[in-house]
């Protein structure tokens, strides 16, 4: 292999040599194109060929009928009455997402009615809100092969919404949804 630069393109070309033949650099030169390349072999993710061990595994063990309790649908819905968490104040913000005539009065009425008697369910704020239970939904933990860690620069946040980012930050540490880590890649 030699590099010559080609008459017609001004390009530098790289003239490959098959079957101890050179190639005609003017044939070559539209169809052979060079980049920069991406990322030095070092930092190449390879691939860990092998098998999942059983710890790892997700499986699924639903016992019973969750659906079981469920009640039944009302034929003919009755009015809206406050129950549980569903008070007239939410149901007014629920009401503002169907205001185009999405559903019939009917339809609208017995979503009201399912909304109230699952209100449980439905988590209005951060603190309402909650896990999966456990026996439907088991931790899943990831398996990781031993790595030197990669050091990156920790996101900036802009100072005009630094106070909001850390509120947002700290009711999802409140509610458990972010965990404490002493991973090697958490910010210190």
């Amino acid at each position: 292999m030699e590099l010559q630069q080609s008459r017609t393109t001004g390009k530098t070309v790289m003239a490959v040599e098959e079957n101890n033949e050179k190639v005609n650099l003017e044939e070559v030169a539209d169809v052979v194109c060079f980049a920069k390349k991406y990322k030095p072999v070092a930092l190449k993710v390879k691939p860990v060929l092998g098998t999942l061990p059983e710890r790892f595994r997700i499986i699924r063990k639903i016992t019973g009928n969750p659906l079981k309790d469920l009640p039944k649908l009302p034929e003919y819905p009755p009015e809206f009455s406050p129950k549980g968490r569903y008070m007239a104040e939410r149901k007014e913000k629920l009401d503002l997402g169907h205001m185009f005539n999405f559903l019939w009065p009917e339809e609208q009425k017995l979503m009201q009615w399912v909304v109230a008697e699952q209100n449980q369910a439905f988590a209005w704020e951060d603190n309402e809100s909650k896990k999966f239970r456990e026996e439907y939904f088991p931790a899943i933990e990831i398996p990781m092969v031993a790595h030197i860690p990669w050091v990156e620069r920790p996101f900036r946040i802009p100072p005009a919404i630094h106070e909001e980012v850390c509120g947002i930050i700290k009711r999802k540490i409140d509610t458990g949804v972010y965990e404490p880590s002493n991973s090697s890649y958490r910010l210190r």
